[in-house]
């Protein structure tokens, strides 16, 4: 189809960018024409998703939001202050697995979700007996479902019509999602304020909740006119761009591995000569295992966790070589098809670690698929961080 293919479906232009070089110049270089996200009827209007930071519009929530999200997740903030507590819960991740291996992909899900918990509210005690990872997963779930597309995407007046009409069940499930959402993050809020009243200490690193403690002057009061929004709705936000892509490619790499044993044989040998059996993997031993580095791009390139990522959205008409894009055209960029194309890979059908190790090394696949410009994912150097850790503990650990 070329590097450009466009659909259009009522009320909507889609812009499907087929090559990489495109979609770099387009999503990175002139990032700020397309940093916009779609307007979403059902999950924007009707359950307020825009909150979260991944679906937030162009705007100032989400400009005062993402620099704080890109401090907090960066590679150096990462790998200085949140390198124990990961490495503690891959410690865990094994644990489990050896008493319950059937629940090694239901395990990955839970962990990585409890990383994220952890790193924003510390320990989190409810009397109440509340599970937090089950109402974050409850919220994932909803987000999936307001995402599929309704009626009401492509007509949104018909928001407007009373729920009991036929065909509205759409505002039926909407209030009740609404009302399971705003329960969740507030639940999750008010326990992590009443324990950092008590004293408790939550975390031991500058993220969401210190500032309880240190008053207007900290960072994030002076970055947030709506403070108690944003940590309302912090977990979630860091959820979607760290544990999500986490747990899906953690469950990519598990099937990777059982799928090409020569190649778990090789980076558990790998493995074997580093770390041996006498103690756990940590973060020290990333720069000796060259070869498990190499599997791990192979995952992400192999199974993208997004094979068109979260749609761009234009704020401005633009031209492209000749080709007029409207102000409000959806732009995607095909991570499957890049991930597949001979251009960037040789034999890419092929899970192949090696090409990662040669000189040139082929293309690195965190090139595209963590997104781009401004809407790269935040949560990227913290997601691959996790994904190291889980897999190099994983290989240490089993023979899968």
């Amino acid at each position: 189809y070329g590097p450009l293919t466009w659909l259009t479906i009522p009320g909507q232009n889609i812009l499907v960018v087929n090559s990489l070089e495109v979609a770099q110049e387009l999503l990175d270089k002139r990032a700020s024409i397309f940093a916009d996200r779609p307007k979403f009827t059902m999950a924007a209007e009707l359950l307020g998703m825009t909150r979260f930071i991944t679906f937030s519009p162009y705007g100032d929530w989400w400009k005062t939001q993402r620099p704080y999200f890109k401090h907090a997740l960066s590679a150096a903030v990462v790998r200085s202050d949140y390198s124990p507590l990961i490495e503690a819960k891959a410690q865990e991740y094994i644990a489990r697995c050896a008493a319950r291996p059937e629940s090694a992909l239901s395990e990955a899900n839970r962990i990585t979700a409890e990383i994220t918990i952890k790193l924003i509210y510390g320990k989190l005690e409810d009397k109440r007996g509340r599970d937090y990872i089950q109402i974050s997963n409850r919220i994932s779930d909803i987000m999936t479902y307001a995402f599929q597309g309704y009626v009401v995407d492509l007509f949104p007046s018909l928001q407007h019509l009373p729920g009991w009409l036929p065909g509205m069940k759409f505002k039926r499930d909407a209030a009740r999602w609404k009302k399971e959402i705003q329960e969740g993050v507030d639940a999750v809020f008010e326990l992590a304020k009443e324990n950092t009243v008590r004293g408790m200490t939550l975390t031991n690193h500058r993220f969401m909740w210190i500032d309880l403690k240190e008053g207007p002057s900290s960072f994030a009061h002076e970055l947030y006119p709506g403070l108690a929004m944003a940590h309302k709705t912090s977990f979630q936000s860091t959820n979607q761009i760290a544990a999500d892509p986490t747990e899906a490619t953690m469950q990519s790499f598990i099937r990777a591995m059982v799928l090409f044993p020569s190649v778990q044989e090789k980076a558990q040998a790998e493995i074997d000569r580093v770390v041996g059996s006498g103690r756990f993997p940590t973060f020290n031993d990333q720069t000796d295992l060259p070869f498990l580095h190499a599997v791990i791009l192979e995952t992400l390139r192999w199974n993208p966790v997004a094979s068109f990522g979260v749609p761009h959205v234009s704020r401005q008409d633009d031209v492209y070589d000749g080709y007029f894009i409207p102000k409000g055209t959806s732009v995607m960029a095909n991570a499957w098809g890049f991930s597949r194309s001979s251009k960037y890979y040789t034999n890419p059908s092929m899970f192949d670690p090696e090409r990662y190790l040669k000189q040139p090394s082929e293309l690195d696949p965190r090139e595209f698929v963590f997104g781009y410009g401004g809407r790269i994912c935040p949560g990227k150097d913290l997601a691959f961080h996790d994904i190291w850790i889980l897999a190099v503990s994983v290989l240490w650990a089993f023979k899968l």
